[in-house]
């Protein structure tokens, strides 16, 4: 019985914890709203809320605003690192910084606000799923599917990136493209920017001439930047590659990889823009070198789903007629956690 009248007074303080850790936002017409702030950017205002997901708010109607969470603030010509925003007069605020005295801050004058990157104790989880069709080319009748994914875990100072595609292609009732790959990455970071990747991946082709493909590298890689924009990385790998074709033979074979990856949020998180690509130059006399590269865009519909538009470049580069040039675009639904 005692325990059954507890439960009260713990929702109540779990209530009155949210409340004190909760970021707020005063308008000019007088509403308020509560939530958490995660970026400004392009005079808009994102937060979070529990109720309504993701809000933009265009900074114009923001009377003042206050936060208890660290902020990273870059108004013209300086950054400032807040570890907290209280409420001031109507188009201003008081950046907390550790000084003696808060600083008064215009909020027009501030061109970029975001959460500053956390030390990672815990796990970190985040992924996205999509479902793509090829964009139609008219002279011929097409049927495809292309399914993919890409999860990234980060605990500590370790990291995980496991993805896969299954594509499957028709082009007048023949099988052009039938194949599925997987990927997996296990990065450590050293340091707060610099890591050591160890990559490995498979492909499994039922047309083309290579059936199999099985890749493992590793090396060093450098994470530009990782915030609530988006990220950059790039890294350099020795690969051992080896291929099974379908007339039985295999070709093995070392090769130097340069990778890198760009994800970017633009107007007020309604888009995401997106770049990645893979160059590999093999020790292989009959390749120069090979690339596969993949550039986009999201509109995000909301909080987890998303629309794509995307163009993949398959390109190889050889001697004795071996060259590959393959382009497709693709147009997809697709969900994020």
């Amino acid at each position: 019985m005692y325990c059954f009248r507890l439960i009260p007074v713990v929702v109540a303080s779990l209530c009155l914890s949210a409340n004190v850790l909760a970021d707020t936002l005063w308008l000019k017409n007088g509403d308020r709203i509560t939530g958490t702030i995660e970026l400004l950017e392009g005079g808009k205002l994102i937060m979070k809320t529990a109720m309504a997901g993701n809000i933009n708010v265009d900074v114009k109607n923001i009377k003042t605003f206050e936060s208890e969470n660290p902020l990273l603030i870059k108004s013209v010509g300086e950054a400032e690192r807040a570890l907290a925003v209280t409420a001031a007069e109507e188009g201003a605020i008081m950046v907390v910084n550790g000084e003696p005295e808060p600083v008064r801050m215009e909020i027009s004058s501030i061109q970029q606000m975001l959460e500053p990157q956390p030390l990672i104790e815990d796990w970190v989880w985040e992924g996205n799923a999509t479902a793509a069709l090829d964009i139609k080319d008219t002279d011929t009748e097409q049927r495809d599917l292309d399914m993919a994914f890409d999860t990234r875990a980060r605990h500590g100072d370790w990291r995980h990136v496991l993805g896969g595609e299954f594509e499957r292609d028709y082009r007048d009732d023949v099988k052009s493209r039938h194949l599925w790959q997987t990927d997996y990455d296990l990065s450590w970071f050293f340091d707060e920017k610099w890591f050591w990747q160890t990559s490995a991946s498979y492909q499994r082709d039922h047309v083309s001439e290579v059936k199999r493909r099985k890749q493992l590298g590793m090396g060093p890689g450098y994470e530009w930047w990782n915030n609530a924009l988006g990220r950059f990385e790039t890294s350099t790998r020795i690969d051992h590659v080896r291929l099974e074709n379908r007339d039985g033979t295999e070709d093995i074979f070392n090769a130097l990889g340069v990778e890198w990856d760009l994800r970017r949020f633009l107007y007020g998180k309604r888009f995401e823009f997106l770049h990645n690509a893979e160059t590999l130059i093999p020790d292989d006399p009959s390749i120069n070198f090979v690339v596969d590269a993949e550039v986009g865009v999201r509109y995000l519909l909301n909080s987890w789903a998303s629309l794509s538009l995307l163009a993949e470049w398959d390109y190889l580069d050889g001697n004795n007629d071996q060259s590959i040039n393959d382009k497709r675009y693709r147009f997809g639904l697709g969900v994020s956690w």
